[in-house]
């Protein structure tokens, strides 16, 4: 199962504002999940399990096999930031930072 399916089986249709009040959490946080922009903390997986009908293992390996996906992304972004500070850096300082 991915991420995608895990957030879409525990909603189970229902108004993330609801669910949001129900589960103790920001509606923006929750539509954070929703989003994929962010991933639950371990609180909210035990949620998500319960609500999509899953055992704790299950929803936990989803969130690591998700976390793993977006890792690369993650990386490739943090070597651009690290590049265009170095040359940020070379252009107003003269300073390299590795």
């Amino acid at each position: 199962m991915e991420y995608s399916e895990l957030i879409e089986r525990a909603i189970r249709g229902r108004s993330i504002n609801s669910l949001a009040k129900t589960w103790g959490l920001p509606q923006k946080t929750l539509e954070n999940y929703v989003k994929g922009k962010s991933l639950p903390n371990y609180s909210i997986a035990e949620i998500l399990a319960y609500e999509a009908g899953l055992t704790l293992e299950q929803t936990v390996r989803i969130l690591i096999n998700e976390e793993q996906r977006r890792k690369p992304i993650k990386e490739i972004i943090a070597a651009g930031f690290l590049q265009l500070t170095n040359a940020l850096n070379r252009l107003f300082y003269g300073v390299s930072i590795s």
